[in-house]
């Protein structure tokens, strides 16, 4: 990839945005918009060469199903818009690329912008509002369960899409750096905007080629480690709830300024068992009902419901962190409290969620 190339006779590369786990997004200018119209700036998400093509067809399946379930309901302009897909021949193989409209910074880099990296009531609250709205559409709608939900996985849009154009014009004036190589140039990501927060629009849900349909329980394991639901850590089967833990643990990361379960130290040191432990720490034992259900379970847990590794259990005061709540704070702890829970069947349902925002 090179800046100021042009993709599939359409997309003229004008910026790195930045890498992800399966691919690198760069911001492109559409070249099929009306000259007498404002430039149109999309995002094309370039796939590491030789994937699964099993895994892209899914991936492509599962998003158009999700664009089309219901083009009038609300949240479906809370999803990321899927505008087209090419395929790119490269120097290792071929790479799917994905256009998408450009969206602005993620929520783990939204929270910076505030005192202790917490975000605050009035900005949280709007921003939980569309994202319950965006789960509606997938859970109620698509039947659809997206079970990678992280602060990384939900960005905030733009309420003027042409805003995007001050980054073309920041990379035309000061080029960002790049390392050049023999067969390619590898830049540096531009992906602080510095965008007035009255010009960022509600937050979209991406990040879904990991969605799987919700019209049968699943098995496998999925989320990211800090955010794992008990039914992953127990081998338990799990559904539309796990969604619902991850938004839990989500929102309390970005009120408090860390989640609820982060480990310290290395990420690469993260185990099951101090997971587990930091979740008691929060929640307390968990009932022997769900114990029953994990074919896991017996690794952490004796016929009496013990956890093995007590010195996993951190000895954390979570009415601390409270002190210096107000009324209202207090209000959104409870009801963030609401969707942690060790039962599936505990976690409101989106549609109760939704209702009641």
């Amino acid at each position: 990839m090179r800046v100021y190339e042009t993709l599939n006779d359409r997309y003229q590369v004008v910026s790195k945005l930045g890498p992800g786990v399966a691919s690198t997004a760069w911001l492109a200018k559409d070249l099929h918009q009306w000259r007498w119209r404002s430039p149109r700036y999309v995002a094309v998400k370039v796939k590491t060469a030789h994937p699964v093509r099993d895994y892209i067809e899914h991936e492509l399946s599962i998003t158009h199903h999700i664009l089309n379930a219901n083009p009038n309901h609300k949240g479906r302009g809370r999803v990321e818009n899927l505008r087209d897909s090419f395929t790119l021949s490269g120097p290792r193989g071929y790479h799917t690329c994905l256009v998408f409209d450009a969206l602005c910074e993620p929520l783990w880099m939204l929270k910076h912008r505030f005192e202790r990296k917490t975000i605050p009531l009035d900005v949280l609250k709007p921003i939980t509002r569309a994202i319950i709205e965006s789960l509606h559409y997938l859970h109620q709608e698509c039947h659809v369960i997206h079970t990678d939900l992280t602060p990384d996985n939900i960005m905030m849009s733009l309420k003027d899409p042409s805003t995007a154009a001050m980054i073309a014009d920041a990379e035309l004036n000061e080029p960002s750096p790049r390392k050049q190589l023999v067969d390619r140039s590898i830049y540096l990501s531009r992906n602080i905007w510095n965008i007035p927060l009255h010009d960022l629009g509600p937050p979209v849900i991406q990040g879904l080629r990991n969605a799987v349909h919700g019209d049968k329980p699943h098995s496998h394991t999925i989320q990211a480690v800090q955010y794992q639901c008990p039914e992953i850590s127990l081998g338990m089967e799990w559904s539309y709830p796990a969604d619902i833990w991850n938004l839990g643990a989500i929102l309390w990361e970005l009120f408090f300024g860390r989640g609820p379960f982060d480990q310290p130290g290395d990420p690469k040191t993260w185990t099951e068992a101090a997971h587990l432990g930091r979740i008691i720490s929060f929640l307390g034992s968990p009932p022997l009902d769900v114990l029953q259900r994990g074919k896991q379970s017996p690794q952490y847990f004796d016929d009496k419901g013990q956890f093995k590794f007590p010195s996993f259990i951190p000895k954390v005061d979570f009415r601390a962190v409270l002190e210096n709540c107000d009324s209202d704070e207090l209000l959104f702890v409870d009801f963030i409290s609401r969707l942690l829970c060790w039962r599936p069947e505990d976690r409101p349902t989106v549609r109760e969620l939704f209702t009641g925002s």
